[in-house]
């Protein structure tokens, strides 16, 4: 279990705060490329935006076997392995460009959007997660040790139907530290797994998290990325570089 001193940390702000969570709409216009091999994450359809059930984020697959070390002598940019049920996993690498935001791509130029360890979108399913917005202290988007995690974060998560106005869904998010483990990612790690319960008015999802209690770095994590879209386990091979 969590050593003394963390979980209080994260557990201070705990409670839900109701009023800042309900959902809204948004009419922010961008393009979605056709569905790929990951045409799993294209789940989404009219009715979620009529609060359809979520597909839990617990039904996330276990990383299917341990990952090579020379993967990493493919690339020099950063890299991620993404793993969806009944996908095989994918060893993606960031594609060149600045800024807080990595885009990690496969071959055909579909991936992820990665800040921090945190989803912030998705491209060429088909169905897309455009953005997230995250607070300036969410510790899942901007890596920060353990033991300064706030209680709770508030969270928006936009999206684009194809022929529909676009959406946004807005959670109140809370932490709660599960144990201390060790993972193996390329090598291993010595983790707390955390678990982040996100709710509002109309739905409720949890998110795990396996982070570096030090620095927060999250080498592991099971993320929601919309409603009936499947869950997402990213792992962490390489790390940008800090500075």
């Amino acid at each position: 279990m969590s050593g003394p001193g963390i979980r209080p940390a994260i557990r201070r702000a705990a409670a839900p705060r109701a009023a800042l969570v309900a959902a809204g709409l948004m009419l922010a216009g961008c393009g979605s490329e056709g569905a790929g091999p990951l045409g799993d994450l294209a789940g989404l359809v009219a009715a979620s935006v009529r609060g359809a059930p979520d597909t839990p984020t617990e039904a996330a697959l276990p990383p299917p076997g341990p990952i090579a070390p020379g993967v990493l002598d493919t690339s020099d940019r950063p890299m991620i392995a993404l793993t969806l049920p009944e996908v095989s996993r994918l060893i993606m690498t960031a594609a060149p460009g600045a800024g807080d935001y990595l885009n990690f791509q496969d071959q055909n130029r579909r991936g992820i959007r990665m800040l921090g360890g945190a989803v912030a979108g998705t491209y060429g399913f088909g169905v897309d997660l455009l953005a997230v917005r995250h607070g300036v202290d969410d510790p899942i988007a901007r890596p920060t040790p353990l033991a300064d995690w706030p209680g709770q974060v508030d969270r928006e998560y936009q999206y684009r139907l194809r022929d529909l106005e676009n959406y946004s869904i807005t959670v109140a998010c809370v932490f709660d530290v599960v144990v201390r483990e060790t993972i193996e990612v390329i090598e291993a790690h010595d983790t707390v797994r955390v678990a982040e319960t996100c709710t509002n008015q109309a739905r409720s999802f949890t998110n795990t998290y396996w982070v570096e209690p030090a620095t927060g770095t999250i080498r592991r994590s099971a993320q929601w990325t919309g409603p009936t879209i499947r869950p997402v386990t990213v792992e962490l091979l390489r790390p940008a570089a800090s500075g």
